[in-house]
């Protein structure tokens, strides 16, 4: 079972295809390569310019630009309040700034900064209350010696989004924003490191690695427990590991490097909110771990993409996740189901028992299913 994958990206997976069989099956778009089979076909080999990006539609559907929205009346449109980074392979300004570095600059690496703890420090405005300050990360960054001496570290350059929020704000269309920002500066950087808050971490980095197909390039997200402000915390390895990995060979998908160990973004969760190994990845190896040494699991990295990088970023959040428990009442949970397909019900995940168990005595319940499929809902059972 993949129930972690889909239930962390249960927010938005009925992408703007018909959520079908195939969809489900890791989001593929007609025509592209699977995420179970990441090889694509020889024939996919045109190139795409750096600041552009399409994607494939279905057959009734033309090729849409990243983040040009599709029709449909009664889609929900979801917006992002922070400001679209652009090209940022040759900028500085008050929230892009490039380290520093005395090194040999074998690598290049982009930050994308969203907010979260690790940005925290002391606000003035909110009587001096830990909230995420802009300009704080970009300070600390210039006082770590490891970016700016190492000759082996990356060069970074950061940005910080305006204004930066809270990761229990962000949503499709956050995610959507960073994805198009990747994508509109994937020609000029080896990597990124997005940072940004643990609560929906396991969702942003998730939705991520559905939007990109053909990804040749690490993309690691990260955060921290403790502020990279306070004198003990864990941002400063959690960031320095991050950019490591975000400059490595071998890597070219999502993923979320935390305390200890490098996971797939797709197959990750958050499972502690006071320990410092605060997401892990029951189903799936990490794809490394951190010791003395960097103890690679080198037979779970995909390979290399065939195709060219493309993005997509419309998402279709009309979907409903229900957690089943013993003696859930069947009419509130058939009223609700019903409800729900008045406004265009798309997709329906249910979290059952076991290995995908459900009531077999529930008649009505399962009649309810049954209807919502043939009316072209799709119903996902996860664990």
């Amino acid at each position: 079972m993949f129930g972690h994958c889909c239930f962390a990206i249960s927010l938005a997976v009925v992408w703007t295809a018909e959520f079908s069989t195939e969809v489900l099956g890791f989001i593929n778009v007609p025509n592209s390569p699977s995420k179970c089979c990441p090889a694509a076909s020889h024939t996919d080999t045109v190139k795409q310019p750096p600041h552009f990006s399409t994607v494939n539609l279905p057959d009734d559907s033309s090729s849409t630009a990243v983040g040009e929205e599709i029709s449909d009346n009664s889609r929900p449109v979801h917006t992002s309040i922070q400001t679209p980074a652009g090209p940022l392979w040759d900028v500085e300004d008050e929230t892009t700034h490039t380290l520093p570095h005395r090194g040999r600059h074998r690598k290049r690496v982009l930050i994308l900064c969203t907010g979260g703890t690790l940005t925290m420090s002391n606000d003035p405005a909110q009587g001096n209350s830990l909230a995420p300050v802009q300009g704080a990360l970009t300070s600390y960054l210039e006082t770590m010696r490891e970016l700016t001496e190492d000759p082996e570290m990356p060069e970074v350059v950061a940005h910080e989004y305006s204004p930066l929020i809270d990761s229990s704000d962000m949503g499709p269309g956050d995610w959507a924003l960073i994805a198009e920002d990747i994508a509109t500066n994937y020609y000029h950087f080896d990597g990124f490191v997005v940072l940004t808050g643990t609560d929906t971490m396991a969702f942003a980095s998730s939705a991520l690695s559905f939007m990109f197909q053909n990804l040749g390039k690490p993309v690691i997200f990260t955060g921290s427990q403790i502020p990279l402000r306070e004198p003990y915390n864990d941002a400063r390895k959690n960031l320095i590991m991050a950019l490591i990995f975000a400059s490595s060979d071998t890597v070219s998908e999502v993923a979320i490097f935390f305390h200890d160990r490098l996971i797939r973004a797709c197959r990750a969760t958050k499972v502690n909110t006071s320990k410092l190994l605060a997401f892990d990845s029951p189903n799936l190896d990490p794809l490394a771990e951190i010791g003395i040494n960097i103890e690679e699991n080198e037979h779970l990295f995909l390979p290399p993409p065939r195709g060219a990088f493309r993005v997509r970023t419309e998402m279709d959040t009309r979907l409903v996740t229900l957690r089943l428990v013993p003696g859930f009442d069947d009419a509130m949970l058939i009223h609700l189901i019903k409800a729900a397909r008045e406004t265009h019900l798309k997709g329906l995940i249910l979290q059952l028992y076991g290995t995908g168990n459900l009531p077999s005595l529930k008649d009505d319940f399962i009649s309810c299913l049954t209807e919502a499929t043939e009316a072209g809902v799709c119903v996902v059972v996860t664990t």
